[in-house]
């Protein structure tokens, strides 16, 4: 008995010590080194083997009869669940070195993954052990096959998330922050505690009425027979049919959603020659829908011109009513997502226009991925050649991008980028823009049959027969002919100097404060949102946070929190360009409270960064405005209005029935209408506009151009696309007007919509 004791004690030991030792290292490692979902979800896995092998050390010393195996299940929970203190006092001390912005939310994610998976490993070991001759090899077969299900249903299915009794949730390999704790997985957690409960219940009913030395299909027998008495065969039997609905209404309760169950719920469809696109009622008329199908087929056309392909399949495109509703049902809010073993891409309403090529190209690039997954295993590959094709981003080229981080001396190591991990370890934008640029700049010198080669076989030398460091080289070298502007420091401070998730401070809870205060503000409860947005920058200091306290704040006609925020929060920071998109609100705050000049300043500021097209047209459009004094106080009502557009609409009417040719009110009031699909309107008022060229005049001619080509006038759109560039003409303005006339010769010769 002393001997069965010692080694008790020593397997206990070891699980002891390996807890402690995958604590401390994850106390090294960044989003690991706080209580929280991913330090809960990678303890849940390993609990859940350390739980099961740990059982199978103590319940094999209890064979005497059913009380002493039920007593060694006991022994063998309580011994699981208490070295679990470990980990959790461990990352509760590290608090004292890492901040953690929320700890009853860990706390609570400790008792939904590690803790139950704990309790589940123990009672599926207990039945294993009851049950089968070879109790670890048959505990180890369900786990991988539960495993192996989830990569099934990531691979089969759209969605990107799965739930595991295991391992509790994950929630896919996504760019999204926002993970909060949600009733699903609370259920799903329930449910897995009384499956457990099953189990045991099983494993207790075995031990009743046999012996550990019982073949399994002797077991098996006697549990049959079990069942057919009424008093424990109506208990399996309600068992057995809670099952079997759970698995049935799995898409309901939100643990999968299969291709079926997604388009039931979309409840639209419309098909053109290459694309089966899924989407909801409310999202699009049925005018729309052939708008947006014969974009589908122009941007396939364009991609295909490239690969030089003759495509003859049929993708499925799934466009989501909203942000939430794709993260309903595939798990993720905010990024677009391309399954080309499938087929499919999943895109936003929001979204569609800016990523449906990035997208498309993913799936258009299968032939020349690897097997089953039918993309590169290099990240950098993968997102490159998409970013390369796709060659718009902002309105720069990825070349002028990549040259201004280079001369700013923040590019990371390309070598790591394209490689098979470094991509994620950079924030989204340096890894997108470098790795496009990179990408575009083989294509361009080799031509794309190398860089399809490229793609499968992440061979540098055997493709181009040239290193991947020579080839970084040549490229860098490249860039050093770019010319890059006056204004590159800004374009560093504003989109490159962003941390990735793995090092910014409360990363989910303060994805999930700025998520709640949208919420609020969308409601228009101003007051909530403002101070959800403050605690959450007070917490992680973000971009995101601040910029909607200041919208919540100027909402309320608080002016002097964003006034103030000049001088004590941005100009003091050591790199001030970072919050040019907020100098639009504080702008509109100085102008609300008459210091003109200081919002003129501003907004030149902006136009001078040219950091985005809608932030350019903003801040020339305000200027414009700010120095009408006729109608000054009214353009300020309109730019700070949060009704909706026909009321907005209104605004405009009463400034022109007292100015009838006032410009500012004229040019919002064209690209209002423009934005309302009222495209004849629009360009009846635009047209005669002078706006004396610049950024203004180019975006009013565009617009003009937009809005014939929704008229089918494709002819007279070309001719007003080409006219913008005597306005502004950029190497990316030039690609975007090319791409436009492109648009429109192929909307007129293939007569669509």
């Amino acid at each position: 008995m002393a001997r069965l004791l010692m080694i008790r004690s020593r397997n206990v030991l070891y699980a002891l010590l390996a807890y402690f030792i995958l604590s401390l290292i994850c106390t090294q490692i960044p989003l690991l080194n706080y209580l929280g979902y991913e330090f809960s979800s990678l303890l849940a896995l390993v609990s859940s083997l350390i739980s099961g092998f740990l059982s199978f050390s103590i319940v094999r010393q209890y064979r005497a009869d059913a009380s002493d195996k039920r007593r060694g299940f006991q022994q063998a929970l309580m011994a699981n669940l208490a070295i679990l203190v470990v980990p959790l006092v461990v990352m509760l001390t590290n608090t004292l070195f890492v901040k953690n912005c929320s700890v009853m939310n860990g706390v609570v994610f400790f008792l939904l993954l590690p803790l139950v998976s704990a309790w589940f490993s123990t009672c599926l070991a207990f039945f294993c052990t009851m049950q089968f001759r070879h109790p670890r090899v048959i505990f180890v077969g369900l786990f991988c096959a539960t495993v192996a299900y989830a990569a099934a249903i990531g691979y089969y299915t759209p969605a990107i998330y799965s739930y595991n009794f295991f391992y509790g949730y994950f929630p896919g390999l996504t760019y999204d922050e926002v993970l909060e704790l949600s009733w699903t997985l609370v259920l799903f957690r329930v449910l897995t505690f009384f499956l457990g409960l099953g189990i045991l219940w099983l494993g207790l009913l075995i031990a009743e009425h046999t012996s550990l030395n019982d073949s399994t299909i002797a077991k098996g027998v006697a549990l049959v027979r079990l069942f057919v008495d009424p008093r424990k065969g109506g208990v399996a039997l309600l068992v057995a049919a809670a099952v079997f609905f759970l698995y049935v209404f799995r898409g309901e309760l939100g643990f999968e959603s299969s291709a079926q169950f997604i388009r039931d719920e979309l409840g639209e469809r419309f098909e053109s020659e290459h694309f089966a696109i899924f989407y909801s009622k409310s999202s699009f008329s049925s005018e729309e829908i052939r708008w947006v199908a014969a974009e589908h087929e122009f941007r396939l056309a364009q991609i295909n011109n490239i690969f030089h392909l003759r495509f003859h399949e049929r993708i499925q495109s799934y466009i989501y009513p909203s942000a939430e509703t794709k993260r309903r049902y595939l798990g993720t809010r905010t990024t677009s997502i391309a399954k080309p073993w499938s087929g499919q891409i999943h895109l936003s309403v929001e979204n569609l226009q800016s990523v449906l090529k990035h997208e498309l190209v993913h799936v258009l690039a299968a032939p020349f991925g690897v097997p089953v997954i039918r993309t590169s295993l290099h990240p950098g590959l993968t997102e490159g050649l998409a970013m390369a094709i796709e060659w718009s981003w902002g309105n720069r080229t990825l070349h002028e991008y990549a040259a201004i981080m280079k001369r700013s001396g923040i590019e990371p190591d390309m070598e790591q980028i394209m490689g098979s991990t470094g991509f994620l370890a950079q924030s989204s934008s340096v890894s997108y823009v470098l790795a496009g640029s990179f990408c575009r700049f083989l294509i361009d010198s080799y031509g794309i049959r190398s860089m399809t080669k490229v793609y499968r076989s992440g061979d540098y030398q055997g493709t181009f027969g040239r290193s991947l460091s020579d080839l970084i080289a040549d490229w860098r070298a490249e860039l050093d002919t770019i010319h890059v502007g006056a204004n590159a420091q800004d374009i560093v401070d504003v989109f490159f100097r962003r941390l990735p998730i793995f090092h910014k401070v409360c990363a989910r809870v303060v994805a999930q404060l700025n998520a709640e205060a949208g919420a609020h503000f969308a409601k228009k409860d101003y007051s909530a949102a403002a101070g959800l947005f403050h605690l959450a920058y007070s917490e992680g200091k973000g971009n995101e946070a601040l910029g909607g306290y200041f919208s919540s704040e100027l909402r309320l006609g608080h002016t002097s929190s964003l006034t103030a925020a000049l001088d004590t929060i941005i100009l003091r920071h050591e790199a001030p360009g970072r919050f040019l998109s907020l100098f639009l609100p504080i702008g509109d705050a100085f102008w609300k409270e008459g210091d003109i000049e200081k919002a003129r300043d501003l907004y030149k500021r902006v136009v001078f960064a040219d950091i985005a097209d809608a932030y350019s047209e903003a801040a020339a459009v305000r200027l414009l405005a700010i120095g009408d004094s006729t109608a000054r106080d009214e353009l300020l009502n309109y730019f700070l209005s949060d009704e909706v557009d026909s009321i907005r609409l209104r605004l405009l009417d009463s400034v022109l029935v007292r100015l009838p040719g006032n410009p500012v009110a004229l040019y919002l009031k064209g690209k209002l209408l423009s934005r309302l699909g009222k495209h004849q309107d629009a360009v009846r008022i635009l047209l005669p506009l002078d706006l004396k060229g610049g950024h203004l005049d180019a975006t009013r001619l565009k617009t003009i151009g937009k809005a014939l080509f929704k008229l089918k006038r494709f002819q007279e759109a070309r001719s007003f696309f080409w006219q913008s560039l005597n306005a502004v003409s950029t190497r990316a303005t030039i690609d975007e007007v090319n791409e436009w006339v492109d648009r429109c010769e192929w909307s007129e010769r293939n007569s669509m919509p």
